[in-house]
């Protein structure tokens, strides 16, 4: 017996001894939609059809993407923790509309054991940076600069709830500053006012102040990352710097709501696992700055205990919920 036909009876026997609800789920040929809490045309929106038409690919099945939303992203996850067909649907969650909505808000309408991670798709680092104006050179000229201003400085968020006022409540935590937020819709409108003098600093993704920084701006001082991104080598991490224990990062991850089959889960992960190899998802990636991250769905289920203890202890601390 040639190693090919072994290989295809081995599938089969595994198959065959699956449950028939397992059977049934991975033998459908109903499409499975992919919620996206977020307008058309985003950047998350994007890496979702990349990821929808990979999955059509390499599983034989349509996947579609269809954008909810709304309400910080409360009303896409709603809609796939309720799904009456679990088997269907998929919900491409992120830091803000999973991790940060059930931290900050006491009467959100589902809780994480609503949903089984899928695949831990791709995250992206926040950093710290100045106009160039400020003069200051580095993360350590920054952080005496705030602690000695007679004013708290002012940095800009995208709002209460957002990753960005929670990463700012961290600096303050962990430094022993105040700090005041303004926020803003769009980075375009944040970086105009930081470099008008408005305000002081951003803790936005890299990406939004690469322009400003490569024209020589504005300058980036500290990256919330493990490891210096290649495009921005001169830039340190927090690591590296001495504080491990800031990695806020913004991540993008697959859930499924709690009755989907776990047959189909490992399926559908296994194959992730192949479009996030390919040269299109990661070149999409790298043009909304993220990093791909894969592997089973236990990493992802990592990210969100960690998630819980980093910002969960700020939240409590400061006094964060919004509800």
């Amino acid at each position: 017996m040639n190693i090919q036909r072994r290989a295809i009876l081995g599938g089969l026997s595994a198959l065959a001894a699956l449950p028939l609800t397992s059977r049934m789920a991975l033998a459908s040929n109903d499409p499975i939609t992919l919620i996206v809490p977020y307008s058309a045309g985003s950047g998350i929106d994007g890496i979702s059809r990349v990821l929808a038409d990979g999955l059509s690919k390499e599983l034989g099945r349509s996947f579609l993407v269809d954008n909810k939303p709304g309400a910080n992203g409360i009303i896409g996850a709603q809609y796939v923790a309720g799904s009456k067909q679990p088997n269907n649907t998929l919900f491409v969650g992120g830091t803000g509309p999973l991790s940060l909505n059930v931290l900050m808000r006491k009467s959100v309408p589902f809780k994480l054991e609503d949903f089984k991670s899928v695949s831990y798709i791709s995250n992206g680092p926040l950093a710290v940076t100045v106009p160039t104006s400020s003069g200051l050179n580095t993360f350590e000229e920054f952080v005496a600069r705030a602690k000695s201003s007679e004013k708290p400085l002012r940095f800009g968020t995208f709002g209460p709830g957002s990753l960005s006022q929670v990463f700012g409540a961290i600096l303050q935590q962990e430094f022993g500053f105040k700090l005041t937020e303004v926020s803003y819709k769009a980075t375009s409108e944040e970086v105009r006012d930081i470099l008008g003098g408005q305000v002081d600093f951003t803790v936005s993704s890299p990406l939004g102040v690469l322009g400003q920084i490569q024209a020589g701006t504005m300058k980036m001082l500290a990256l919330a990352r493990d490891e210096r991104m290649e495009r921005l080598s001169d830039v340190p991490t927090f690591k590296e710097l001495g504080y491990p224990q800031i990695t806020t990062s913004f991540w993008t991850g697959i859930f499924a709501p709690k009755g989907m089959d776990d047959a189909l889960v490992t399926q559908i992960n296994a194959a992730l696992d192949k479009v996030l190899e390919q040269p299109s998802t990661l070149e999409f990636l790298d043009k909304i700055g993220q990093f791909k991250v894969g592997g089973a769905p236990s990493v992802m289920d990592d990210q969100l205990a960690a998630d819980k203890e980093q910002f969960g202890a700020v939240i409590e601390a400061r006094g964060l919920k919004l509800d």
